[in-house]
């Protein structure tokens, strides 16, 4: 018989275990322990044997993991070692009564749920044979994954960097006359409410952009006939950031308003 199918007689013993219940088979009657500590990223382990005196300063301590369909056995020297046939390296020789083998900051997550063994003997088909091994540990799950956090929405990006000329200006004229208008602006277009100017004889005025003053930086938006309507602003703000003109003919007087956003 193959050692391979040898060892996972290890695995069946386990099962036998779960279904006896109280029954322990001989296997389980040699005096082994573990303690274990810490998470599964770094995870310690101390397993203590008791070997049969006839071993001590001539037998093999065994440490073995079984995880799925492959084993593992460590070595004191070498570390873990794939179990690949033939007669796998002790974990150290035997030299006292008790014997402790301890694995320190051990990340297991990839190992979750692998049975760990420890056991002894002249050589591995005498532990086996002779029952002198014991589960002692099974490695803990994984943690689960933290959960991505639901970004924080992005928000809308503003298309109108002239949006934030927008609102309500009060404004004056040379005489102190007063009234506000409601404005919008873009790019290249603006509209200006002026129904609470009295001396402006229309409503409303709705104008595209026909000039940008490159110094101070105003950007003018006027009509193409008369009557004339003018509206200038200054993106750069100040106490009177708009100005609003009107003449009806080429003859009548020019009405200018100064205005600031309320």
């Amino acid at each position: 018989m193959r050692l391979t199918c040898t060892l996972k007689k290890i695995a069946a013993a386990t099962a036998i275990v779960a279904s006896l219940g109280a029954a322990s088979p001989a296997w389980a009657d040699i005096t082994a322990s573990a303690t274990a500590s810490g998470p599964s990223s770094a995870y310690t382990l101390v397993a203590r044997v008791t070997p049969e005196a006839q071993y001590v300063g001539r037998g093999k301590l065994y440490f073995v993991m079984l995880h799925g369909s492959q084993i593992y056995v460590l070595s004191e020297t070498r570390g873990f070692v794939p179990y690949s046939g033939g007669e796998p390296p002790e974990y150290r020789t035997i030299s006292q009564a008790t014997e402790t083998i301890t694995v320190q900051g051990w990340n297991t997550t990839a190992q979750a749920g692998a049975s760990i063994f420890v056991g002894f003997g002249t050589d591995v088909m005498d532990m086996i044979n002779n029952g002198r091994f014991k589960q002692v540990a099974t490695l803990p799950a994984a943690p689960a994954p933290t959960p991505t956090p639901t970004p924080t929405p992005t928000p809308p990006v503003t298309t109108n960097p002239y949006a934030v000329h927008n609102g309500t200006y009060m404004c004056y004229d040379d005489y102190g006359r007063s009234g506000t208008v409601t404005a919008t602006f873009t790019a290249s277009n603006t509209v200006i409410d002026t129904t609470r100017l009295t001396t402006i004889p229309v409503y409303s005025y709705n104008l595209s952009l026909s000039t940008i003053v490159s110094q101070p930086g105003y950007r003018t938006y006027s009509s193409t006939s008369l009557p004339l309507k003018l509206v200038m602003l200054n993106p750069s703000g100040g106490p009177y950031s708009l100005a609003i003109g009107y003449q009806s003919n080429a003859y009548s007087s020019q009405i200018v308003y100064v205005c600031t956003k309320r």
